[in-house]
């Protein structure tokens, strides 16, 4: 693990392909995901003095290594049953919705839901600051839309969410890839998928997974899809 300094009392803590958050408020400490590697919490724990909170942007596995380390897991509903059958944890979770607003002087996030990922994936807007926290649906990597939980026509919902505060952020940062990703990559993203959905758009195989998976592209957009039949 290497911890990055993004802005004040705003770090990173980088895993190879992956990256967890923190941010140091004034009376409390907010983790967000928790990576590939176990020993999150101490690694953290020797950054700040202040409580830990642990929340999860989305219950993928290269996510939530850690969540046996915290008392309590902060996540939408809709990923508690996928997280509790995986991790085997229970009666552990505390529930974040929509609109909910987190306080971490001096940072102040609102929770906004963006599923399509995963049903319950969410980013954290810090209006004020500029600035979302975006987990997996908004990166400089290729975003995962295939297998279960994951909705390409949810995504694209989301994408014109999101699309929709995008002139009020200054950077997005991501969960996989280089941290800062350009708001510009929203509108990206919405094209790709919109061409996607419409056959318009040829992908290429995507090695790295069994069947028929493949990954398409448009400007700095990419996405794996299961390959469009071809008429």
């Amino acid at each position: 693990m290497e911890i990055k300094h993004i802005q004040d009392h705003l770090m990173s803590v980088e895993e190879g392909y992956v990256r967890c958050f923190l941010i140091e408020g004034e009376t409390g400490a907010l983790v967000i995901d928790g990576g590939v590697e176990t020993g999150l919490r101490k690694f953290m724990e020797k950054q700040t003095s202040q409580k830990l909170t642990f929340l999860l942007t989305h219950s993928d596995p290269d996510h939530t290594a850690a969540c046996g380390e915290f008392e309590e897991i902060l996540l939408h509903p809709a990923e508690m049953a996928r997280l509790a059958r995986k991790q085997k944890i229970q009666n552990r979770f505390a529930a974040i919705q929509e609109g909910d607003l987190l306080d971490f002087e001096p940072y102040h996030f609102e929770v906004v839901l963006i599923p399509g990922h995963t049903p319950g994936s969410i980013a954290l807007w810090e209006k004020e600051k500029r600035f979302l926290i975006s987990g997996d649906s908004v990166t400089n990597a290729t975003t995962f839309l295939f297998g279960e939980g994951r909705s390409l026509p949810a995504y694209l919902c989301s994408l014109r969410k999101l699309a929709a505060i995008a002139g009020q952020l200054n950077v997005i940062y991501g969960s996989h890839g280089p941290v800062e990703v350009p708001p510009t990559r929203i509108n990206e993203l919405i094209a790709l998928c919109e061409r996607v959905e419409r056959g318009e758009i040829h992908g290429v195989p995507a090695e790295r997974f069994a069947g028929d998976i493949q990954e398409y592209r448009h400007q700095g957009a990419a996405i794996y899809y299961p390959a469009l039949t071809q008429e």
